[in-house]
């Protein structure tokens, strides 16, 4: 990610883990977060700064991608890349929450991938 470093980026401001993701691998970069979804749109789409979206984001209803015009799509790839999720439930209740927990992981392999990231999407 040394290419990155350096750049001013817009990111929406809940990202959750990510957010300490970037931060520390992105050398140097400068993030403008925004809270507000309508907001991000408007900057993407009027400006040239770089931002992040994820297979989860391109899922999202509320999502507009921006038209490409002079942006390139790059994958970032590798095991800083991914994220690791977890379901903690008391025992007694494994069964009752693991039709849940099944639902979520087939629904999460059948989430987006862009055509340059390509791979499959798995909960574990």
């Amino acid at each position: 990610m040394t290419d990155l470093a350096g750049l001013s980026f817009v990111v929406l401001d809940d990202i959750g883990a990510w957010k300490d993701v970037i931060g520390k691998e992105i050398e140097d970069a400068h993030f403008m977060y925004q809270d507000e979804r309508d907001a991000m749109d408007e900057i993407t789409r009027y400006s040239g700064f770089p931002y992040f979206t994820t297979n989860v984001t391109a899922a999202d209803p509320s999502y507009h991608p921006v038209p490409a015009n002079n942006r390139v799509e790059r994958s970032i790839k590798g095991p800083k890349a991914e994220l690791t999720i977890y379901v903690t439930v008391k025992r007694q209740r494994q069964n009752q929450v693991q039709p849940l927990v099944d639902r979520l992981k087939a629904a999460w392999a059948k989430l987006p991938t862009t055509p340059t990231t390509g791979g499959t999407n798995v909960l574990k």
